[in-house]
């Protein structure tokens, strides 16, 4: 077992807040998940994260990079708490939240399948596509699939994608897949680009409009200056920031609001914002 000591981290909150969709909840805080090439059982107790997997192959490492632990997240929320009283009330109801770096390709294919869609139905189709074209791994007597290679999609075709119930969006990931594989599309490469160019490139790819962009580039390439909107970001931008204007109010506004007013951490706003309004905490 792996032991790490941890500060301004919540496992809870950063598991459920919507940017991940392959982790199963134990208890309160413990946690089964597959990432990139394993299975992780994490539980925390206070300060430390107490961690079991199949493979303990450079798993501290694995552990810290997915959970950005080497990332100051106490200043972080410490310097935007500064920026305006609804920052800083949100912070206190859910203080901990990080940004988790995932996969690229497992990220843009499951954003793909977020489109008008809710969680469960997401987490649904994405351990469906993992268990029919993904590796199989046992870990404590049962049975997980890591989420499938590029490689192992090529001969997939569209009525297959459809049989996973991810509905419209199977035209999507059979345009995407063959897309990466025809023009030898590398997505770690891609990490050289700027954010405004890696945006772009990002909405080529069918399917993927400037919301599912942006949550590819907050949550796969850690582009923390990133806002993505949702129902639920407009909602709660509607209620603190716009009242005057009876809530109505477009993306673009929000986008300029954010660039303006949160700064280079914008996305890790948008997560706590996010989360204290999907769980009721902020009242419409």
């Amino acid at each position: 077992m792996l032991k790490i000591k941890v500060e301004c981290f919540n496992l809870k909150y950063t598991l459920e807040c919507g940017q991940c969709f392959r982790w199963q909840k134990i208890d309160n805080m413990t946690y089964i998940g597959v990432i990139k090439d394993r299975v992780l059982k994490v539980k925390q107790d206070n300060e430390y994260l107490y961690i079991t997997s199949n493979n303990y192959d450079n798993l501290e490492q694995v552990v810290k990079e997915y959970f950005d632990l080497n990332t100051d997240y106490k200043k972080i929320e410490e310097d935007i708490s500064k920026i305006d009283n609804n920052i800083k009330e949100a912070l206190k109801n859910t203080s901990g939240i990080r940004h988790l770096k995932q996969d690229y390709f497992e990220t843009l294919i499951s954003y793909i399948i977020s489109a008008n869609n809710n969680i469960p139905r997401i987490s649904k189709s994405v351990n469906l596509l993992s268990e029919k074209y993904g590796k199989k791994i046992t870990f404590e007597d049962k049975d997980y699939y890591l989420f499938p290679t590029l490689d192992s999609l090529k001969d997939v075709s569209v009525s297959d994608y459809r049989n996973l119930g991810v509905g419209f969006r199977d035209n999507y990931i059979y345009s995407t897949v063959n897309d990466l594989i025809s023009k030898n599309i590398d997505l770690k490469s891609l990490e050289d680009l700027d954010t405004d160019s890696l945006r772009n490139v990002l909405m080529e790819f069918k399917g993927v409009g400037r919301k599912v962009a942006d949550c590819i580039l907050l949550f796969a390439y850690a582009r923390k200056e990133v806002f993505p909107i949702d129902v639920w970001v407009e909602r709660v931008m509607s209620v603190l920031y716009f009242k005057e204007n009876g809530g109505r109010l477009t993306k673009k506004q929000i986008q300029d609001y954010a660039k303006e007013n949160f700064g280079k951490y914008a996305g890790i706003i948008q997560q706590h914002l996010f989360y204290n309004m999907r769980n009721g905490i902020i009242k419409q």
